[in-house]
């Protein structure tokens, strides 16, 4: 019995170990400028509703900075490459213009802040973004044991009448982020 116990102890500490050891600091993901990580739209046609105005092409980007100290509160910016064919182009704007990632405090309480997005995750982070024209979005960062980040975007919207144009819709996007030591190339 007493073997069983001191074998059950050693396979627990030997558990912890490797998890231990297979868990690394988010500190990685901190970005200095020029430094970002820098991602295009993933997907297919349809995938972008929401996100490119019809008969643009589907090639939104976007560039992630990130200060891991900051993670409860503001923990980084985003800023996309569309000034001149997105949503926002009648003001000269992009859809996000160096926009502040906000966490969402309350919901690091909740169960859906442990919420695992699959194998790969070191850690997954919800926070709420404002883009200059459509108004604020669900942003859903996944930090990755590769280096590298999966931004998500949610863009509500009221559920719109069938002729309504592709801004009024509501949207999902996602953008798959690598590091770039000199920044994105927009």
């Amino acid at each position: 019995m007493e073997a069983a116990r001191h074998q059950a102890l050693s396979l627990a500490i030997a558990g912890v170990t490797v998890a231990l050891l297979g868990c690394q600091s988010l500190e990685r993901f901190d970005t200095e400028p020029p430094a970002a990580y820098c991602g295009s739209l993933v997907g297919t046609p349809g995938f972008q509703e929401g996100f490119v105005p019809t008969g643009a092409p589907p090639d939104l980007g976007m560039k992630l900075r990130i200060d891991t100290s900051s993670l409860a509160e503001r923990p980084g910016t985003l800023a996309s490459n569309d000034a001149e064919t997105g949503f926002c182009s009648d003001k000269g704007r992009p859809l996000f213009d160096t926009a502040s990632l906000r966490a969402i405090p309350p919901l690091q309480n909740d169960a859906l802040s442990q919420a695992e997005f699959g194998e790969g995750h070191d850690h997954d982070l919800f926070a709420w973004v404002d883009s200059t024209c459509q108004g604020t979005m669900l942003a859903v960062l996944s930090f990755l044991k590769n280096d590298n980040i999966e931004l998500r975007l949610l863009k509500p919207a009221p559920d719109p009448p069938p002729s309504a144009g592709p801004e009024r819709k509501p949207g999902f996007a996602l953008f798959y982020m690598k590091r770039q030591s000199s920044g994105c190339s927009f």
